[in-house]
């Protein structure tokens, strides 16, 4: 089964806590796929780009494996171009944010993957200058 954007959106928004950390598991793993990608782009910064996908890789090593689930498909050719070429990605790793922060009353580790998703979406927010 392959994952969409919606099903991200959906399982963030999830009543259910293994599903919430699930999606926030996958929308980390597709912010670092596209900071990585957008770090050989030459219309932005890669230094930022750089610590983008390392602060979602931080954030991930503080969850939980998800037990459901799989990569959302990504093709570099789907990153838009521009300045806000990657907005749809900086508000999925804000979403992953809240989801987090959400949960951090249950593990302060959570809080601290909150905080790395948040570091994470500034720093891609900001690769090409937005």
């Amino acid at each position: 089964m392959n994952t969409s954007m919606n099903d991200l959106e959906a399982a963030l928004g999830s009543a259910d806590p293994l599903t919430v950390l699930a999606g926030v598991w996958e929308a980390l793993d597709l912010g670092e796929r596209v900071a990585d990608a957008v770090t050989w782009d030459e219309a932005g910064d890669d230094l930022l780009a750089l610590t983008a996908a390392q602060e979602c890789s931080a954030a991930r090593s503080l969850l939980p494996l998800p037990e459901t689930g799989c990569p959302l498909a990504l093709e570099v050719s789907d990153i838009r171009t521009g300045p806000s070429g990657l907005d749809p990605y900086v508000a999925l790793l804000g979403r992953a944010r809240l989801a987090l922060a959400g949960l951090a009353e249950q593990d302060v580790q959570l809080g601290e993957a909150a905080d790395h998703a948040a570091a994470a979406a500034r720093s891609l927010a900001a690769v090409r200058g937005q």
